[in-house]
Order: C-alpha cells, then structure tokens, then sequence
C-alpha cells in the first residue's frame, strides 16, 4: 500500500513538473514573440509597449480595430495594409481625437516609444540600429496651440494629417 501510494505521488510530481516546464516555455515564448510585454499592450507593428500618450488606432482592411504605439505606425500599417486610421490620443490631455481632424507633430525631442540603441536579432546577434519605424516622432494634438506650445519647448515640425500621411509615405519609400 505505501509502494501505491509512494508511486502514485512521483507520477503526479512528474507530471506536475513535466506541466510547469511546459508554461514556462510557453511564457517565453510569448515574450520572445513579442506577444506579452510583461502585462502591458505591444503595437501591432513594431511590437513595442503601447504608450497610452501616443496611442492610435487603426481600422484594419478587414474591419477589426488594431491600436498602435504612435501615430507613425498606426499610417504605415494603413498605408501598407488597407484600412483606415481612426483616432489618436492628444499628447496634451490625453484625450482620444479623430484622426484626421488631429495636428501632429513630428520630430519633436519626445519619442516615446524611439529608440537608437541596438537590437538582437532574431538569431540572437546584436545589431546597431539603422532605421526605427518609429522615427522621426509623430505626435497627436488636438489644438495647434498645444502642439505650438510643445513644439516650442522640443521642436520639430507641425503637421496636419495630410501632411503627416506623405511624410509616412516618403519614409516607406525610403526604406
């Protein structure tokens, strides 16, 4: 009776073991994939944590809606995917706006979700960064007073919506 008993609770050990190696792979995976980022939402594009000052929102061509980690790859993701952008958060009062009606400001100082350090690659070599999707930055506001106001203090260019769109064209191109 004691050899059942001893037997029977080294096969569930095994298998309790055999369970928590399992989640645990899968957890890192997860987070290699970039499918987690400790809790928090990554953009759909270039994976990064979704900061809530800079967030925007897409409508994919298939109708679902996609948030992003800032306004440049919520339009790149429209201009190479279909779909249409829907609202950005106003870098001042974090308030969502209409996409169209926000004015941006792009190559500001600020850059959330930037970066230029390097990388590791998916085969685990280290790079240097050359191109950041995110870069230049590309901020949402919903008055041209307050995008001046910052603009001021960090610079960079005010833009409108139109003129936010092309410059996301060009980069593509030019990548």
């Amino acid at each position: 009776m004691a050899e059942d008993t001893s037997s029977r609770h080294s096969k569930v050990g095994v298998f309790v073991g055999l369970v928590v190696i399992c989640m645990v792979g899968l957890l890192g995976y997860f987070v290699w994939a970039g499918k987690i980022a400790g809790g928090q939402p990554v953009c759909a594009v270039c994976k990064r944590i979704i900061h809530t000052e800079t967030s925007f929102k897409i409508a994919r061509a298939d109708g679902s809606v996609q948030a992003t980690c800032c306004p440049r790859c919520g339009l790149a993701a429209v201009i190479q995917n279909g779909g249409r952008a829907l609202d950005a958060v106003d870098f001042t009062t974090k308030k969502r706006v209409g996409a169209a009606e926000a004015i941006y400001l792009e190559g500001s100082d600020i850059m959330e979700c930037c970066t230029n350090t390097g990388f590791r690659s998916d085969e685990g070599a280290y790079q240097k960064m050359k191109y950041d999707r995110c870069m230049p930055s590309l901020l949402a506001f919903a008055r041209r007073e307050d995008a001046e106001v910052v603009r001021q203090k960090h610079g960079g260019n005010i833009l409108s919506f139109v003129e936010a769109r092309q410059s996301v064209v060009r980069q593509l191109k030019n990548q």
